[in-house]
């Protein structure tokens, strides 16, 4: 009897996993991390392999759309070190330096302020669905919670990562853990979502760990004071903030 009941929950699970549509997922994945706008308090804790304590780093955040970002660092050592993102511009200008240096091509993959996120990485607020297509491969339990395990093939060829694969929760359409592969199917690096917030219906990841599986590192990213949606003047988002 007990072998009858095993074989029909086996039968339900499998039924269930081809009863989602690839694309819905993913486009409800977008719902969630997607915004117009975003505001909060930022902090990397940073952990090397050869040092024994973490690096701390804190900053301001504010976003609008895909297209408009800034960073302010806080932290004492890199307190006034700014990033303005306007388009596919990327502009940082460091606290004692005069004028803002414009960061582009490949030096955009490159380890943002020592950590394990990249610049492109840091700054992404473009939906998943307009870079890649989405294929279910199986179902997995992450973290205790029943996942749709998604693999992400880019659609374009100058793409930071040609493929991801997502453990998509089925309770709340948030990915519990994410891999980031090269074009030569390295993985490098995975990302573990440890918090999740509701926020009026959308749930938001405010606190990663991002590891590097080429370095053998990791970055714990975690989000406090968190307003979205929310409108934001242009100005935060200028030349002129920069550098100021």
């Amino acid at each position: 009897m007990k072998i009858y009941i095993k074989i029909f929950i086996l039968l339900l699970l499998f039924e269930n996993l081809y009863s989602y549509d690839a694309d819905e997922i993913l486009k409800k994945v977008d719902e969630n991390l997607f915004f117009e706008t975003i505001k909060y308090d930022g902090a990397m804790k940073i952990k090397k392999p050869n040092r024994p304590n973490e690096i701390i780093k804190t900053f301001k955040a504010f976003a609008k759309g895909k297209n408009k970002f800034f960073i302010e660092f806080t932290n004492p050592g890199d307190r006034g070190t700014r990033y303005l993102k306007l388009k596919n511009e990327l502009w940082v200008k460091g606290a004692y330096a005069e004028r803002a240096d414009k960061i582009s091509g490949h030096l955009l993959r490159e380890p943002m302020m020592g950590s394990d996120f990249s610049y492109e990485d840091a700054m992404e607020n473009e939906k998943l669905i307009e870079k890649y297509l989405p294929k279910i491969v199986g179902t997995e339990i992450v973290n205790n919670q029943e996942c749709i395990k998604l693999e992400l093939t880019a659609k374009l060829k100058e793409i930071n990562y040609p493929k991801r694969i997502l453990w998509v929760s089925e309770k709340n359409f948030v990915p519990l853990k994410i891999q980031y592969f090269a074009l030569s199917g390295i993985l490098l690096k995975e990302m573990e979502v440890l918090e999740i917030r509701n926020f009026d219906g959308k749930y938001l990841p405010t606190k990663i760990k991002m590891i590097n599986k080429q370095r053998d590192s990791y970055t714990l990213f975690e989000m406090e004071n968190v307003i979205l949606n929310k409108p934001l003047s242009d100005n935060i988002f200028s030349k002129q903030k920069l550098e100021e």
